[in-house]
Protein backbone atom coordinates (compact mmCIF):
# COMPACT_ATOMS: atom_id res chain seq x y z
CA UNK A 1 0.00 0.00 0.00
CA UNK A 2 1.08 3.76 -1.12
CA UNK A 3 2.29 5.70 1.96
CA UNK A 4 0.74 9.17 1.89
CA UNK A 5 3.42 11.75 3.16
CA UNK A 6 2.04 14.89 4.55
CA UNK A 7 5.45 17.37 3.59
CA UNK A 8 4.74 18.79 0.62
CA UNK A 9 7.35 19.19 -2.81
CA UNK A 10 7.72 22.23 -4.73
CA UNK A 11 9.28 21.56 -8.25
CA UNK A 12 10.64 25.05 -9.40
CA UNK A 13 10.72 25.88 -13.44
CA UNK A 14 8.59 23.02 -13.99
CA UNK A 15 9.08 23.52 -17.96
CA UNK A 16 10.26 20.31 -19.59
CA UNK A 17 10.41 16.02 -19.44
CA UNK A 18 13.01 16.48 -16.06
CA UNK A 19 10.22 18.42 -13.69
CA UNK A 20 7.58 16.07 -14.92
CA UNK A 21 9.83 13.11 -14.08
CA UNK A 22 10.17 14.46 -10.74
CA UNK A 23 6.85 15.63 -9.90
CA UNK A 24 5.33 11.50 -11.16
CA UNK A 25 8.11 9.98 -9.30
CA UNK A 26 7.19 11.70 -6.00
CA UNK A 27 3.65 11.93 -6.51
CA UNK A 28 3.47 7.91 -7.06
CA UNK A 29 4.76 7.61 -3.58
CA UNK A 30 2.26 9.91 -1.87
CA UNK A 31 4.08 13.08 -1.95
CA UNK A 32 1.94 16.09 -2.60
CA UNK A 33 3.78 18.14 -5.19
CA UNK A 34 3.42 22.08 -5.80
CA UNK A 35 4.99 22.54 -9.15
CA UNK A 36 6.24 26.16 -10.45
CA UNK A 37 6.85 28.38 -13.58
CA UNK A 38 6.44 31.81 -14.72
CA UNK A 39 4.73 30.54 -17.55
CA UNK A 40 1.17 29.48 -17.07
CA UNK A 41 2.01 26.84 -20.04
CA UNK A 42 4.60 25.14 -18.79
CA UNK A 43 4.24 21.64 -19.71
CA UNK A 44 4.98 20.66 -16.18
CA UNK A 45 2.36 22.67 -14.61
CA UNK A 46 -0.43 20.46 -17.24
CA UNK A 47 0.43 16.98 -15.37
CA UNK A 48 -2.38 15.87 -12.94
CA UNK A 49 -0.18 15.20 -10.36
CA UNK A 50 0.38 18.26 -9.30
CA UNK A 51 -0.67 21.86 -8.00
CA UNK A 52 0.79 24.71 -9.74
CA UNK A 53 1.28 27.54 -9.08
CA UNK A 54 2.74 30.56 -10.95
CA UNK A 55 6.59 32.42 -10.30
CA UNK A 56 9.20 35.16 -11.39
CA UNK A 57 11.60 33.96 -14.10
CA UNK A 58 14.98 33.40 -11.79
CA UNK A 59 16.81 34.18 -14.92
CA UNK A 60 14.96 37.39 -16.12
CA UNK A 61 13.88 38.51 -12.62
CA UNK A 62 16.30 37.04 -9.59
CA UNK A 63 15.09 39.14 -6.58
CA UNK A 64 11.37 38.95 -7.83
CA UNK A 65 11.81 34.83 -8.20
CA UNK A 66 13.42 34.45 -4.63
CA UNK A 67 10.76 36.99 -3.25
CA UNK A 68 7.75 34.96 -4.92
CA UNK A 69 9.39 31.71 -3.78
CA UNK A 70 9.35 33.33 0.33
CA UNK A 71 5.99 34.11 -0.19
CA UNK A 72 4.77 30.69 -0.85
CA UNK A 73 7.17 29.35 1.78
CA UNK A 74 5.14 31.30 4.04
CA UNK A 75 1.81 30.46 2.37
CA UNK A 76 1.97 26.91 2.69
CA UNK A 77 4.09 26.96 5.81
CA UNK A 78 5.64 23.41 6.78
CA UNK A 79 8.91 23.57 4.99
CA UNK A 80 8.39 22.02 1.70
CA UNK A 81 11.34 20.23 0.13
CA UNK A 82 12.65 22.12 -3.27
CA UNK A 83 13.39 20.54 -6.37
CA UNK A 84 15.75 22.40 -8.96
CA UNK A 85 15.25 21.68 -12.68
CA UNK A 86 17.82 24.60 -13.70
CA UNK A 87 21.37 26.20 -12.37
CA UNK A 88 20.06 29.82 -12.09
CA UNK A 89 17.11 28.88 -9.80
CA UNK A 90 19.86 27.32 -7.13
CA UNK A 91 22.27 31.15 -7.91
CA UNK A 92 18.99 32.82 -7.26
CA UNK A 93 18.53 31.24 -3.71
CA UNK A 94 22.09 31.24 -3.02
CA UNK A 95 21.47 35.42 -2.75
CA UNK A 96 18.92 34.83 0.46
CA UNK A 97 20.06 31.29 1.39
CA UNK A 98 19.58 31.74 5.22
CA UNK A 99 15.43 33.19 4.34
CA UNK A 100 15.10 30.39 2.10
CA UNK A 101 16.34 27.34 3.92
CA UNK A 102 14.30 29.18 6.57
CA UNK A 103 10.89 27.88 5.31
CA UNK A 104 12.12 25.21 2.73
CA UNK A 105 14.17 22.12 3.27
CA UNK A 106 16.98 22.89 0.59
CA UNK A 107 18.33 19.18 -0.24
CA UNK A 108 21.72 20.59 -1.87
CA UNK A 109 24.97 21.84 -0.91
CA UNK A 110 25.30 25.07 0.98
CA UNK A 111 26.28 27.79 -1.41
CA UNK A 112 30.08 28.30 -0.27
CA UNK A 113 30.14 24.66 -2.20
CA UNK A 114 27.58 24.90 -4.40
CA UNK A 115 29.44 27.96 -6.23
CA UNK A 116 32.73 25.27 -7.07
CA UNK A 117 31.00 23.39 -8.70
CA UNK A 118 27.95 25.39 -10.98
CA UNK A 119 31.28 26.71 -12.06
CA UNK A 120 33.07 24.67 -14.81
CA UNK A 121 36.18 25.89 -13.73
CA UNK A 122 36.05 24.57 -10.15
CA UNK A 123 34.53 21.26 -11.97
CA UNK A 124 38.06 20.99 -13.39
CA UNK A 125 40.01 22.14 -11.42
CA UNK A 126 38.45 19.61 -8.77
CA UNK A 127 39.06 16.96 -11.77
CA UNK A 128 42.72 17.87 -12.08
CA UNK A 129 42.99 17.12 -8.32
CA UNK A 130 42.16 13.47 -8.54
CA UNK A 131 43.48 12.82 -12.10
CA UNK A 132 40.24 12.76 -13.72
CA UNK A 133 40.31 13.27 -17.36
CA UNK A 134 39.37 16.94 -19.12
CA UNK A 135 39.63 17.53 -22.70
CA UNK A 136 42.29 20.02 -23.03
CA UNK A 137 40.68 23.16 -22.53
CA UNK A 138 41.81 26.93 -22.08
CA UNK A 139 40.46 29.84 -20.91
CA UNK A 140 41.15 32.42 -23.47
CA UNK A 141 41.65 35.59 -22.51
CA UNK A 142 41.25 38.62 -24.92
CA UNK A 143 42.45 36.74 -28.04
CA UNK A 144 40.63 33.00 -28.20
CA UNK A 145 42.81 32.34 -31.55
CA UNK A 146 46.50 32.96 -30.03
CA UNK A 147 45.17 31.03 -26.62
CA UNK A 148 44.29 27.98 -28.96
CA UNK A 149 47.78 27.94 -30.91
CA UNK A 150 49.67 28.28 -27.87
CA UNK A 151 48.51 25.65 -26.04
CA UNK A 152 48.02 23.40 -29.28
CA UNK A 153 44.60 22.75 -29.04
CA UNK A 154 43.54 21.25 -32.82
CA UNK A 155 40.70 22.04 -34.17
CA UNK A 156 37.52 21.51 -34.53
CA UNK A 157 37.00 23.45 -30.74
CA UNK A 158 33.71 24.44 -28.78
CA UNK A 159 32.96 27.59 -26.98
CA UNK A 160 31.38 26.99 -23.63
CA UNK A 161 30.54 29.15 -20.72
CA UNK A 162 31.58 28.43 -17.54
CA UNK A 163 28.23 29.22 -16.09
CA UNK A 164 25.67 28.61 -19.04
CA UNK A 165 21.93 30.03 -18.65
CA UNK A 166 22.47 33.39 -20.27
CA UNK A 167 24.20 31.51 -23.04
CA UNK A 168 21.81 28.82 -23.37
CA UNK A 169 19.13 31.16 -23.78
CA UNK A 170 20.43 33.72 -26.04
CA UNK A 171 21.97 30.76 -28.34
CA UNK A 172 19.52 28.26 -27.97
CA UNK A 173 22.43 25.41 -27.90
CA UNK A 174 24.88 24.09 -24.85
CA UNK A 175 28.04 24.91 -27.05
CA UNK A 176 29.28 27.15 -30.01
CA UNK A 177 31.51 25.20 -32.80
CA UNK A 178 34.73 26.20 -34.36
CA UNK A 179 35.96 24.40 -37.33
CA UNK A 180 38.86 27.17 -38.28
CA UNK A 181 40.54 30.00 -36.65
CA UNK A 182 38.19 32.58 -38.69
CA UNK A 183 34.82 30.52 -36.88
CA UNK A 184 36.73 30.52 -33.96
CA UNK A 185 37.30 34.64 -33.88
CA UNK A 186 33.57 35.00 -35.27
CA UNK A 187 32.25 32.47 -32.29
CA UNK A 188 34.56 34.47 -29.74
CA UNK A 189 33.30 38.09 -30.61
CA UNK A 190 29.56 36.79 -29.81
CA UNK A 191 29.95 34.63 -27.07
CA UNK A 192 32.93 37.11 -25.02
CA UNK A 193 30.03 38.09 -22.66
CA UNK A 194 29.93 35.07 -20.91
CA UNK A 195 33.55 34.31 -20.39
CA UNK A 196 33.26 30.95 -22.40
CA UNK A 197 36.32 28.09 -22.22
CA UNK A 198 37.92 27.04 -25.72
CA UNK A 199 38.20 23.00 -25.57
CA UNK A 200 39.27 20.50 -27.80
CA UNK A 201 35.92 17.83 -29.09
CA UNK A 202 36.56 14.16 -27.86
CA UNK A 203 35.67 12.43 -30.91
CA UNK A 204 33.01 9.30 -30.90
CA UNK A 205 29.35 9.95 -31.84
CA UNK A 206 26.29 10.55 -29.41
CA UNK A 207 26.31 7.40 -27.75
CA UNK A 208 29.41 8.05 -26.11
CA UNK A 209 27.96 10.53 -23.62
CA UNK A 210 27.84 8.68 -20.39
CA UNK A 211 26.39 10.07 -16.99
CA UNK A 212 26.37 8.96 -13.30
CA UNK A 213 22.67 10.39 -12.34
CA UNK A 214 22.52 10.30 -8.19
CA UNK A 215 21.24 11.97 -5.14
CA UNK A 216 23.91 12.26 -2.22
CA UNK A 217 23.41 13.17 1.65
CA UNK A 218 24.73 16.12 3.37
CA UNK A 219 27.53 13.24 4.36
CA UNK A 220 28.20 12.01 0.91
CA UNK A 221 26.35 9.13 1.50
CA UNK A 222 25.71 7.53 -1.89
CA UNK A 223 21.91 7.27 -1.46
CA UNK A 224 20.62 6.40 -5.09
CA UNK A 225 23.13 6.08 -7.95
CA UNK A 226 22.02 5.44 -11.72
CA UNK A 227 24.53 5.13 -14.39
CA UNK A 228 23.73 5.31 -18.31
CA UNK A 229 24.17 7.19 -21.65
CA UNK A 230 22.39 8.77 -24.47
CA UNK A 231 22.15 7.29 -27.75
CA UNK A 232 20.83 10.49 -29.76
CA UNK A 233 20.90 14.53 -29.00
CA UNK A 234 18.89 17.38 -30.64
CA UNK A 235 20.95 18.80 -31.78
CA UNK A 236 23.22 16.15 -32.62
CA UNK A 237 26.93 16.27 -31.33
CA UNK A 238 25.90 18.88 -29.29
CA UNK A 239 22.72 18.74 -27.58
CA UNK A 240 20.56 17.36 -24.78
CA UNK A 241 19.57 14.31 -25.19
CA UNK A 242 16.40 12.84 -27.19
CA UNK A 243 17.12 9.06 -26.85
CA UNK A 244 18.90 7.55 -23.87
CA UNK A 245 19.75 3.95 -22.73
CA UNK A 246 20.02 2.50 -19.08
CA UNK A 247 23.71 0.49 -18.48
CA UNK A 248 24.87 -0.25 -15.00
CA UNK A 249 28.38 0.31 -14.78
CA UNK A 250 29.64 0.29 -11.42
CA UNK A 251 33.20 1.50 -12.07
CA UNK A 252 32.17 4.17 -13.83
CA UNK A 253 29.89 5.69 -10.99
CA UNK A 254 32.56 4.89 -8.71
CA UNK A 255 35.16 7.33 -10.80
CA UNK A 256 32.29 9.74 -10.92
CA UNK A 257 31.32 9.82 -6.92
CA UNK A 258 35.06 10.59 -6.27
CA UNK A 259 34.69 13.55 -8.37
CA UNK A 260 31.86 14.71 -6.15
CA UNK A 261 33.31 13.68 -3.36
CA UNK A 262 36.21 15.72 -4.01
CA UNK A 263 33.44 19.01 -4.56
CA UNK A 264 31.94 18.02 -1.56
CA UNK A 265 28.37 17.59 -3.05
CA UNK A 266 25.43 17.14 -1.84
CA UNK A 267 22.36 16.96 -3.62
CA UNK A 268 21.00 15.53 -6.83
CA UNK A 269 23.28 15.59 -9.60
CA UNK A 270 24.22 14.28 -13.20
CA UNK A 271 28.23 13.46 -13.93
CA UNK A 272 28.00 13.58 -17.55
CA UNK A 273 31.61 12.63 -19.69
CA UNK A 274 32.43 11.54 -23.19
CA UNK A 275 34.05 8.38 -23.63
CA UNK A 276 36.76 8.31 -25.63
CA UNK A 277 36.68 5.71 -28.39
CA UNK A 278 40.43 5.53 -28.86
CA UNK A 279 41.57 4.44 -25.49
CA UNK A 280 38.24 4.37 -23.86
CA UNK A 281 39.12 7.29 -21.09
CA UNK A 282 36.32 9.24 -19.85
CA UNK A 283 36.68 12.72 -20.29
CA UNK A 284 34.73 15.27 -17.95
CA UNK A 285 32.00 17.29 -19.77
CA UNK A 286 29.94 18.45 -16.70
CA UNK A 287 28.33 18.64 -13.95
CA UNK A 288 25.02 19.58 -13.48
CA UNK A 289 24.30 20.35 -9.78
CA UNK A 290 20.28 19.44 -10.00
CA UNK A 291 17.96 17.31 -11.81
CA UNK A 292 18.97 16.18 -15.55
CA UNK A 293 16.70 15.63 -18.55
CA UNK A 294 16.24 11.70 -18.70
CA UNK A 295 15.69 11.47 -14.95
CA UNK A 296 12.78 9.28 -15.14
CA UNK A 297 14.85 6.47 -16.55
CA UNK A 298 16.30 6.22 -13.49
CA UNK A 299 12.81 5.28 -11.90
CA UNK A 300 11.62 3.29 -14.54
CA UNK A 301 15.03 0.87 -13.64
CA UNK A 302 13.67 1.14 -9.68
CA UNK A 303 16.41 3.93 -8.92
CA UNK A 304 13.97 6.59 -7.59
CA UNK A 305 16.39 9.44 -7.17
CA UNK A 306 13.92 12.50 -6.90
CA UNK A 307 12.32 9.89 -3.95
CA UNK A 308 15.53 9.58 -2.04
CA UNK A 309 16.08 12.61 -2.11
CA UNK A 310 12.60 13.66 -0.52
CA UNK A 311 13.00 11.00 2.24
CA UNK A 312 16.12 11.89 3.11
CA UNK A 313 15.13 15.70 3.32
CA UNK A 314 11.90 15.09 6.01
CA UNK A 315 15.02 13.17 7.69
CA UNK A 316 13.90 9.03 7.06
CA UNK A 317 17.19 8.44 4.29
CA UNK A 318 16.45 5.36 2.44
CA UNK A 319 19.37 3.60 0.67
CA UNK A 320 19.18 2.08 -3.04
CA UNK A 321 21.00 -0.71 -3.36
CA UNK A 322 24.09 -0.33 -6.27
CA UNK A 323 22.82 -1.85 -9.60
CA UNK A 324 19.70 -1.49 -11.26
CA UNK A 325 18.21 -2.76 -14.77
CA UNK A 326 19.86 -2.33 -18.17
CA UNK A 327 18.74 -2.12 -21.99
CA UNK A 328 15.82 0.60 -21.07
CA UNK A 329 15.55 2.97 -23.29
CA UNK A 330 13.77 6.48 -22.94
CA UNK A 331 13.10 9.08 -25.93
CA UNK A 332 11.04 12.29 -26.52
CA UNK A 333 9.04 11.01 -29.31
CA UNK A 334 8.07 13.66 -31.43
CA UNK A 335 11.51 15.28 -31.17
CA UNK A 336 13.21 11.98 -31.44
CA UNK A 337 11.21 10.41 -34.61
CA UNK A 338 11.30 13.62 -36.52
CA UNK A 339 15.09 14.35 -36.29
CA UNK A 340 15.57 10.58 -36.67
CA UNK A 341 13.59 9.75 -40.12
CA UNK A 342 15.89 13.41 -41.49
CA UNK A 343 19.21 11.80 -40.65
CA UNK A 344 18.01 8.50 -41.86
CA UNK A 345 17.22 9.75 -45.11
CA UNK A 346 20.02 11.63 -45.38
CA UNK A 347 22.78 9.10 -44.77
CA UNK A 348 23.67 10.71 -40.97
CA UNK A 349 22.38 7.46 -39.51
CA UNK A 350 21.60 3.87 -40.15
CA UNK A 351 18.28 2.42 -39.86
CA UNK A 352 20.04 -0.32 -37.66
CA UNK A 353 20.86 2.11 -34.93
CA UNK A 354 17.63 4.32 -35.05
CA UNK A 355 16.05 1.09 -34.56
CA UNK A 356 18.02 -0.03 -31.37
CA UNK A 357 16.70 3.21 -30.04
CA UNK A 358 12.81 2.10 -30.27
CA UNK A 359 13.76 -1.49 -28.73
CA UNK A 360 10.94 -2.30 -26.03
CA UNK A 361 11.28 -1.79 -22.84
CA UNK A 362 10.87 2.17 -24.01
CA UNK A 363 9.29 5.13 -22.19
CA UNK A 364 8.53 8.81 -23.18
CA UNK A 365 9.93 11.55 -21.24
CA UNK A 366 6.69 13.42 -21.62
CA UNK A 367 3.99 11.29 -23.07
CA UNK A 368 1.92 8.76 -19.86
CA UNK A 369 -0.99 7.57 -20.53
CA UNK A 370 -1.96 7.89 -16.68
CA UNK A 371 -1.23 11.58 -16.74
CA UNK A 372 -2.25 12.34 -20.54
CA UNK A 373 -2.36 16.16 -20.31
CA UNK A 374 1.31 17.48 -20.63
CA UNK A 375 1.52 14.66 -23.92
CA UNK A 376 -1.50 16.23 -25.24
CA UNK A 377 -0.45 19.83 -24.41
CA UNK A 378 2.65 18.73 -26.28
CA UNK A 379 1.56 17.49 -29.50
CA UNK A 380 -1.22 20.16 -29.65
CA UNK A 381 1.24 22.82 -29.76
CA UNK A 382 3.30 20.76 -32.56
CA UNK A 383 0.43 21.08 -34.82
CA UNK A 384 0.12 24.40 -34.48
CA UNK A 385 3.45 25.13 -35.59
CA UNK A 386 2.88 22.73 -38.37
CA UNK A 387 1.46 25.39 -40.74
CA UNK A 388 4.34 27.92 -40.17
Amino acid sequence: MRRLHTTRAVVLQASGPNSLGISRALAREGVPVVATDHRADALGLRSRYVTGALMSDPLADEAGFVDDLLRLGERMGDRPVLFATHDEAVAAIATREAEVRALFRVPWSPWDDMRVTIDKGGQHAAARAIGFPIPATVDPGDDAVRAVADAGLRYPVILKPRYAPEFRRRFRRQVLQADTPEDLRRAFEDAAPYGPQVQEVIPGGDDCFWSLGSYRGADGARLASFTGHKLRQWPPHFGTARSAEAVWDPAFADRCHALLDELRFHGISQVEVKRDPRDGRDHLIEVNPRSWLWISLATHCGVNVPYACYLDAIGQPRAWAPGHASGRRWMLTAKHLTASVAEVRGGRWSPREFAHTLRPPVIDGVLDPRDPLPGARQYAALVRRRPR
